[in-house]
């Protein structure tokens, strides 16, 4: 009877340990992404009901890096329309394209990070949530 009781109170310490774990694992995924150059990088996207597709990408660089950002409409993951534009601190880029209906559409916007001696550093990317039109 000891013995059981004993398998049992290992067995359930293991699944405790095992629950914890997942746990920690899965609130690290959602702790964003440290970049060198960037500080914050976003995507958006909003579809008029005429089909107006307003497209918005921005990036916030630290002192001393520049970035050359690309906001890219996507339609069924085929890029369609791209704005681009450098610069340093804060740049944005994009605009609004017409967009037909049946599809769905993304906003993907990427960073060409550079450093003072114009190497690149980084080139992250960032998607906005899938619209349906």
């Amino acid at each position: 009877m000891r013995k059981k009781s004993i398998r049992a109170t290992v067995f359930m310490l293991l699944l405790v340990s095992i629950f914890s774990a997942n746990l920690v694992s899965a609130g690290a995924t959602q702790i964003g992404l440290m970049y060198t150059g960037v500080s914050s990088l976003s995507s958006s996207l909003t579809i008029s009901t005429s089909g107006g597709a307003t497209c918005t990408g921005k990036a916030s660089v630290r002192s001393g890096y520049t970035v050359d950002l690309t906001v890219e409409l996507k339609k069924d993951g085929s890029t369609i329309k791209t704005w681009t534009s450098s610069g340093t601190s804060i740049v944005s880029a994009g605009g609004t394209y017409y967009v037909a209906s049946g599809h769905s559409y993304v906003v993907t916007t990427t960073a060409a990070v550079y450093d003072s001696n114009d190497h690149l550093v980084e080139n992250p990317d960032k998607d906005s949530l899938v619209t349906y039109y």
